[in-house]
């Protein structure tokens, strides 16, 4: 199978994540305001709650799988492996939240949920992570561009159906759910067939070797990651429900709605993320750590100033964002988003950092920081939730700074594997981040009268200001001037043609 190059690749990736960063906008704008902060904090609850359920069961085994699959395309009977894996995390699934009624401990787990949503929220769960495995298929066999595609076009038919829903149907919480049901079934069914047109499910279930040295070979690259599933699970889940508890569905739904405006600075890079991990596989496979060193240098950095470009926009203009993506039932969310709209800077350092670790297999330092981040994490939500009482924005501060420590530990132990210099990706990352605070405020003190208006006209000021001085300073993103120049001309050609 002939792949697709590497820019290519990106470059479909990030379309589909532009468009699909603008259908999820308008999701934004719609679905919050329909169900209201409470009913919105009780999706958000569930979502959050059950993908860190699946995350735990998970415990690195995708990671595992996608990297194997990506080193080795013609080891197929890791897709019908993981096929078997899948089920029996459903019914683990189902025999906990079955549990939890048989012995009355809904009221423990999920406080201010109603007992008719617990099920709806296990099954979006499962059907959710089930979308990610398909999509790591298609990564691993460099399908990307034929999958994003084929998601845009399914992205846009979802968005008409979630809007006839919303506005010609009694739009509730339930209703809700069984619209992400219809959009992720029908996706999978539409990359199963493309799979099997492809010949990738041909005989996944033939095992060229015993069962038992298959679940060995995942037991050796995944053990470490129990003790990481575990703490990462007990951290994640202690975070949510104490912001349920101690807060309400309210401040769940505060976050929950800054979390989603934030992970719209995140697109960009995270088109790159399972490309460069794909990369980092194979250039370790071939024991080329030269490669990964320039891929190292090259792209992280880079994709660091991209999110960062984004965000520090977004955080300085979060009264303008909510007023638009939401209404008066979500002002008190101001500063939540602030906050919490740096977080996808560092998220980009951590997954691409964090890719080295799974594409070597280091999975025991993954589950050494974890030992020390986690519980670390969970004091300072303890302190900032219930101590000071500062609900979502409590836990939006918890987030951004615990991502920056664990970002840091990472970079460290990736300096010392590729022999990077560590001091340039810290002055790196202070500058940038010092660069677009400086040019986002001075855009953002020219204002008009709608919120609308005031955004638009300041991202436009903003970015060309970035324009006119990222070409006198272009070490922001990590590239030198003759680059540059090059871009510049190129990008001259394509207007002329």
């Amino acid at each position: 199978m002939k792949e697709t190059s590497l820019k290519k690749r990106y470059a479909t990736k990030l379309l589909a994540n532009i468009i699909a960063g603008i259908i999820n906008a308008v999701m934004v704008a719609v679905v919050p305001k329909a169900l209201g902060p409470v009913m919105y904090g009780q999706f958000v609850y569930l979502q959050d709650f059950f993908m860190k359920a699946i995350g735990f069961l998970d415990m690195g085994s995708s990671i595992a799988f996608f990297t194997k699959l990506s080193a080795r395309h013609e080891r197929k009977e890791l897709i019908g492996f993981y096929f078997f894996y899948a089920v029996i995390v459903l019914v683990l699934l189902a025999l906990f939240v079955y549990f939890l009624k048989l012995f009355e401990l809904n009221n423990i787990f999920m406080p201010n949920i109603s007992k008719n949503y617990i099920w709806l929220g296990l099954f979006f769960g499962f059907f959710t992570w089930m979308t990610q495995i398909f999509i790591k298929i298609s990564d691993a066999y460099a399908l990307t561009v034929s999958v994003e595609l084929l998601k845009i076009i399914h992205k846009i038919l979802s968005l008409f159906l979630l809007l006839y829903i919303v506005y010609f149907t009694s739009f509730d919480l339930e209703q809700y759910f069984y619209f992400h049901y219809i959009s992720l079934f029908s996706f999978l069914i539409l990359l199963s067939y493309l799979f099997i047109k492809k010949d990738i499910f041909h005989h996944i279930f033939h095992f060229s070797s015993s069962l038992a040295t298959l679940i060995k070979e995942f037991y050796v690259y995944c053990h470490p990651l129990f003790t990481y599933s575990i703490i990462g699970l007990l951290a994640g889940f202690f975070d949510i429900w104490l912001l349920q508890k101690i807060a309400g569905s309210q401040q769940t739904g505060f976050y929950g709605l800054a979390y989603s405006l934030a992970a719209m600075c995140f697109l960009f890079t995270s088109a790159m993320t399972p490309i460069i991990t794909r990369e980092f596989s194979k250039s370790y496979e071939q024991k080329d750590l030269e490669q990964m060193r320039k891929l190292f240098y090259r792209y992280i950095p880079m994709l660091y100033s991209i999110a960062a470009y984004f965000a520090v926009f977004v955080a300085i203009q979060s009264e303008n964002v909510l007023m638009i993506f939401a209404d008066e039932k979500f002002k008190d969310a101001y500063y939540v988003l602030m906050i919490m709209a740096l977080y996808p800077i560092h998220q980009t350092y951590g997954q691409l950092s964090g890719s080295i670790f799974y594409a070597t297999g280091q999975t025991k330092k993954m589950r050494n920081i974890a030992l020390f981040i986690q519980p670390l994490g969970m004091l300072f939500s303890f302190f900032l939730i219930y101590i000071f009482d500062l609900g979502a924005m409590g836990l939006a501060m918890k987030m951004l700074f615990l991502q920056f420590i664990g970002v840091s530990i990472q970079l460290y132990f990736n300096a010392k594997f590729l022999k990077l210099n560590i001091y340039y990706f810290f002055k790196h990352q202070f500058l940038a981040l010092l660069f677009f605070f400086i040019l986002a405020y001075t855009a953002s003190l020219i204002s008009m009268k709608t919120p609308l208006y005031s955004f638009l006209l300041s991202g436009v000021i903003y970015t060309i200001f970035v324009i006119i001085f990222v070409y006198m300073f272009p070490q922001i993103f990590a590239v030198s001037k003759d680059e540059l120049q090059k871009y510049v001309l190129r990008l001259r050609s394509v207007i002329k043609k």
